[in-house]
């Protein structure tokens, strides 16, 4: 959860300031103590929120949420906060001292029914509360209360509703009462936190880093705690006559879910940061659908016992079957993968030997379009790279990092009848085994999975075991989000969307290598700095980097930004160029920089260049790979810019000419390569359900220059 230290600090200050209106507004308590004391921690809980959230709307952070808002909050920070929270609830308590003590106290049971029922309400439909949206729910619901309060209090409506003898569950219907709902909320839960997440674990335990042991437990557990809230959350701030609604709202949800996620969905298209749409028409019938479950459900179970019973067993039979489901793939699920537990770690990352360095900073999905957008709009951007060759009619050879990152690691040519690339790029092993036969440290930082395993134990930073704790409060959410972009109607998917490094960053291990944040590289680098090993003489690095690959959570000035929509590809592109100058930095500081060969690449540019299913033709837009070679010795006033026509082809030569050996067999290098060669480029895109092979005849930047020579959909 995005900076919860937030929240329980506001919930801190709600429960003292709850406690002490408890306290003086003892004599007017009709019910239980402990009862009103819950219902005014969550009165003052929300209007301190309240306050925060105005705050941080009026300066300017109206579409982030509260604790996206304090993402990089500081102790003064909360310091700050905590006098303006002390003196809201102050005022508060000295103004609700001033009003009828009956008017009070009703208005503090119906503001939190309407503050409760908006808040849901509102999370249901959108999946997020930003500030903006939760001062007008706050708005809403205080005039809701007041209005009701004012009118309950002079007998003229709604006393039924707010009179706690009349309206809520007393304490001695509750166990009865929470054995009557906990199959209709149970439903839900066990899908939404136990049955699906433990699901996608089981079918792609390769994705993730932690055993399944501790991951279930987690579900397990956050799913019961969170099964039992909900449930007292019903009976205690829900009137009587409203409680059977909200469970049977529930049913209905959990049916049309399990309905959802069984036969609704279809097939859904792979999470790589793309936006996946589906037909008007597909969507509307899916809304119809789900109304017509909802409505069923609601207004049947209120006027039929009978209805009320049918969606019972309903309930019971999803969670039994899911239960039993879960059982047998826990069972019959192989889950010795050894890839869970090995992992590609720092070890190695800050040090560079004695003499030669070859150093390759892959820049995740850095194109040249957007490079030069940068340099052209802040020149000093270029400073570091004065002794580089930029050339600006560069591709790749694929269009997404599988297979990009094999390509790069091997060389291997591909061709139309290649079925499984990365399996065929890596069966013959890696040009790096040549590298490290001569005594080379060859260390490679990217993630293991794009690694074959022929290559793992040759690699200095591999290791068979590197346990990894999990964030259990990060896991909860991450994965209660996976279960419902499955299971909530094609209107609603968007705002459920995930994608692979969610999954990965519910672990963590302070020594494993990560693509998907580049400040932990930085961050290493000004903590401890590049070193030089006396006892090598010869090493290969290659950092994989997020680069400007969305989302983006990398600024600018190098912080990390957890909501992934303050910055930009702009700003994160910039940003994983400063963290590579501050490597070369400290490696002239060495004395390790001239002689160093330095490569700054992406894995690919674009990678979706094409915006509709055409066999034929050209792309909407290029993609050019961004390539910057610096060779030892090379020393200019200002960047070169080169027109030559070179590929991910020379990427290999390059690095093989850098340490002396035969490259011919891999092609030429990138200053091998004339700038007026007429040369024929091939970009292959296969992802998701499709493999389509372009042509670039001509220079990469123009767009005339590429054509779509073959397409395949499944």
């Amino acid at each position: 959860m995005q900076n919860a230290g937030m929240i329980l600090y506001i919930l801190f200050w709600g429960t003292i300031a709850g406690g002490v209106w408890t306290a003086v507004s003892r004599g007017s308590v009709l019910d239980s103590i402990a009862g009103y004391g819950l219902k005014s921690v969550l009165f003052f809980f929300a209007g301190i929120y309240f306050t925060a959230s105005a705050i941080k709307l009026w300066l300017g952070e109206a579409g982030s949420t509260l604790p996206e808002s304090f993402w990089d909050g500081e102790g003064r920070t909360y310091l700050h906060y905590g006098i303006v929270f002390v003196v809201v609830a102050a005022v508060v308590i000295v103004l609700m001292r001033r009003l009828p003590r009956s008017y009070a106290y009703h208005f503090v049971h119906i503001f939190d029914f309407c503050y409760g029922t908006v808040t849901a309400g509102a999370l249901l439909l959108t999946g997020r509360i930003d500030n903006r949206m939760y001062c007008t729910l706050y708005v809403l619901a205080l005039s809701a209360g007041l209005a009701i309060a004012w009118l309950s209090g002079r007998g003229i409506c709604c006393r039924s509703l707010v009179d706690p003898k009349e309206a809520y569950t007393n304490w001695q219907d509750f166990r009865k009462s929470f054995w009557r709902l906990l199959p209709f909320v149970g439903a839900w839960v066990v899908m939404t936190g136990i049955y699906l997440p433990n699901e996608l674990y089981l079918h792609n335990p390769e994705e993730f880093a932690g055993n399944h042991r501790m991951f279930f437990a987690i579900m397990l557990a956050c799913s019961l705690t969170a099964a039992v809230l909900i449930i007292l959350a019903i009976l205690l701030f829900v009137p009587r006559r409203l409680v059977r609604g909200a469970y049977l709202l529930f049913a209905g949800i959990g049916c049309a879910g399990y309905l959802q996620g069984m036969f609704l969905n279809g097939e859904l298209s792979a999470l790589n940061g793309e936006e996946q749409v589906w037909q008007a028409q597909t969507v509307i019938l899916n809304c119809v659908v789900w109304i017509a479950i909802l409505a069923a459900a609601v207004i049947g179970g209120y006027r039929s016992r009978a209805v009320r019973n049918v969606l019972k067993a309903l309930c019971i039979y999803i969670t039994l079957v899911q239960i039993v489901t879960l059982g047998w793939l826990v069972v019959t699920t192989d889950l010795s993968c050894e890839s869970q537990n090995a992992a590609i770690t720092k070890d190695g990352a800050l040090e560079v030997a004695a003499e030669n360095n070859v150093l390759v900073f892959v820049l995740d999905n850095f194109d040249s379009e957007w490079f030069e957008a940068i340099y052209h709009e802040d020149g000093s951007i270029l400073e570091p790279l004065a002794d580089f060759t930029y050339y600006r009619n560069g591709t790749s050879q694929f269009a997404h990092t599988n297979p990009g990152i094999p390509y790069m690691l091997t060389g291997a040519a591909w061709d139309d009848g290649t079925e499984d690339y990365f399996q065929s790029a890596y069966q013959d092993g890696s040009y790096l085994e040549a590298i490290a036969a001569q005594g080379t440290d060859v260390r490679v930082y990217t993630e293991l999975n794009l690694i074959g395993e022929t290559l793992w134990r040759q690699l200095g930073n591999y290791r068979d075991t590197l346990p990894v704790q999990y964030d259990c409060a990060r896991t909860f959410w991450t994965m209660v989000r996976t279960s419902l972009y499955k299971t909530a109607p094609f209107l609603m998917k968007p705002l459920y969307e995930y994608y692979t490094s969610d999954i990965k960053a519910m672990t963590y291990n302070e020594n494993r290598w990560s693509i998907d944040n580049d400040k932990l590289f930085y961050d290493d680098l000004v903590k401890n700095r590049l070193t030089v090993s006396d006892e090598q003489q010869s090493a290969f690095r290659f950092y994989h980097m997020r680069g400007p690959h969305a989302p983006f959570y990398l600024t600018e000035d190098l912080k990390y930004e957890p909501t992934g929509r303050a910055s930009t590809m702009e700003s994160q592109g910039k940003g994983s160029l400063k963290v590579v100058y501050a490597y070369m930095e400290q490696l002239r500081a060495l004395g390790r920089y001239d002689d160093a060969t330095i490569i700054i690449t992406a894995d690919h540019g674009q990678g979706n260049i094409l915006g509709t299913e055409r066999y034929s033709g050209q792309p909407d837009r290029t993609s050019r790979t961004l390539f910057l070679v610096k060779k030892p010795g090379e020393i200019h006033e200002s960047m070169v810019i080169s027109e030559a026509p070179v590929s991910q082809a020379e990427l290999v030569p390059s690095i093989l000419d850098a340490f002396g050996l035969e490259y011919a067999a891999y092609g030429r290098t990138f200053e091998e390569i004339p700038a007026d060669e007429e040369r024929v480029r091939k970009y292959v895109d296969i992802y998701d359900r499709h493999r389509i092979v372009y042509s670039i005849d001509g220079h990469a930047a123009d767009l005339d220059s590429w054509t779509i020579e073959s397409a395949e959909y499944e």
